[in-house]
């Protein structure tokens, strides 16, 4: 509940909620608790026969007071009295306090008057009320008030409906005016900063979110537009080196076989891989590949194989035929590094395959010397490297690890090394299992 109302809906709901609570509060308080006397016609007929014989009682002399109730007594349930310690009656309800402020209003205020119920079963019958006349009081009775005033009458409950009605869907209108390009904003975040492709929020809704949707769209333009000219001047580069470095090559291939040309050409070759391996990592992503379905058993079946050809002792393993929806280039590429890594430290490799309802697995396993517990996660950083976890690599840019964990987030998944007991390291590639209808795009 607490991370609910942490959000932006949350506290919009929260706000618009208190708001409506008091303003509701606020109307029921003006509508049970009024200030001045209800007006006509109840209970304005009682008050006004009441307040007529104390104001004929203020003027008339003691004596003549009996005779005064005796001929104001009549049969409309309404009876006089005056005494000088009455009983006293304690139940209230919404009439007898109207009654009283209506007589205190007509009297101007100059009397005391109480209002109560004799009848607690029946608060409407035996109404008792007292009215100072100075050493004596005068007792109206009367029998039946008759029903209690309704409040909330029609036209009241109508405008409490439609007040209710107005801030709903106010509400609604605000919430989604500022919710929905804040989502919007944040789906196109999400998706440029997976696939680095360049797609343009709408600027509407509020000016603050307007201005949070332009500066995204500049963002997006100016990392777009960087991403090129890197792509562009690291093609051209490697176009530049690779050139010499193939005459060089040709000129060596045509000398006599000796020591130092072998370890020129290992020393080319590394330069190439290098090369390779660095436009590898750029274009990871980003390099027009379609997806489709592949043959996941097929492709790492024949991956296997020419691993075993040229002598590194690979075996896959796979419990059931496997397909996938994803590029199958870039997943190649990155089983490859991850085989070429483990053959440079291991002697026997191990290739597993499984799925499960959402997720593809695949592991590969060695039995080299592994990696230290706290690098497991700063090995699949760019350009890192740790040779002294692997004694005998040679030559990585250590850009391999990097350009896997790419992939695996390409297709919705992660990358994920843990040592294996009591030696050897495993990667495991867990992948999204998508098809052409989903949402995310590879």
């Amino acid at each position: 509940m607490r991370r609910f109302f942490s959000t932006m809906l949350g506290q919009i709901l929260l706000i618009i909620g208190c708001s409506t609570l008091i303003t509701f509060t606020a109307l029921s308080t003006l509508l049970f608790i009024p200030k001045g006397p209800p007006g006509p016609p109840w209970p304005w007929q009682p008050t006004y026969r009441i307040a007529s014989l104390v104001k004929i009682l203020n003027h008339t002399p003691e004596a003549y007071r009996p005779a005064i109730l005796a001929a104001a007594q009549s049969d409309a349930g309404l009876h006089y009295a005056l005494a000088t310690q009455p009983p006293i009656c304690t139940s209230e309800t919404f009439n007898t306090w109207d009654l009283a402020k209506t007589l205190r209003w007509e009297l101007g205020g100059k009397q005391q008057v109480s209002v109560a119920s004799c009848n607690a079963q029946n608060p409407r019958k035996d109404i008792q009320v007292r009215v100072s006349l100075g050493d004596s009081e005068l007792i109206a009775m009367i029998d039946n008030m008759g029903r209690e005033p309704t409040r909330l009458t029609f036209p009241t409950l109508c405008a409490m409906v439609f007040l209710f009605t107005g801030i709903v869907v106010m509400s609604v209108w605000a919430i989604a005016r500022v919710i929905s390009p804040l989502r919007e904003i944040s789906r196109h975040a999400d998706a440029f900063g997976r696939e680095l492709t360049l797609m343009p929020v709408k600027e509407e809704g509020p000016t603050e979110i307007r201005k949070v949707a332009h500066t995204l769209n500049l963002m997006q333009e100016r990392i777009a537009e960087q991403m090129q000219s890197r792509s562009r001047m690291l093609a051209a580069i490697s176009h530049d080196l690779r050139t010499p470095l193939t005459r060089m090559r040709l000129c060596l291939e045509d000398t006599e076989p000796t020591r130092v040309r072998e370890k020129l050409v290992r020393d080319i070759d590394l330069m190439n891989k290098l090369i390779g391996s660095a436009l590898s990592f750029i274009k990871t992503g980003s390099d027009g590949e379609s997806a489709e379905w592949c043959d996941l058993d097929s492709m790492i079946t024949t991956l296997c194989d020419d691993y075993e050809d040229a002598g590194i002792q690979v075996s896959y393993q796979s419990a059931e035929p496997l397909t996938l929806w994803c590029k199958p280039d870039a997943v190649q590429r990155a089983l490859t590094n991850l085989i070429d890594n483990a053959a440079v430290v291991a002697t026997r490799i191990t290739v597993e395959s499984w799925q499960t309802e959402q997720l593809t697995l695949i592991e590969v396993s060695d039995n080299g010397p592994g990696i230290p517990a706290g690098l497991l996660k700063k090995v699949t950083e760019p350009f890192y490297r740790i040779d002294a976890a692997r004694q005998q690599n040679r030559g990585g840019a250590g850009l391999g690890l990097s350009i896997v964990s790419d992939i695996a987030r390409l297709h919705g998944g992660t990358l994920e090394l843990f040592n294996r007991f009591p030696q050897g390291l495993t990667a495991r590639i867990t992948l999204a299992r998508q098809g052409e209808t989903s949402p995310q795009k590879l």
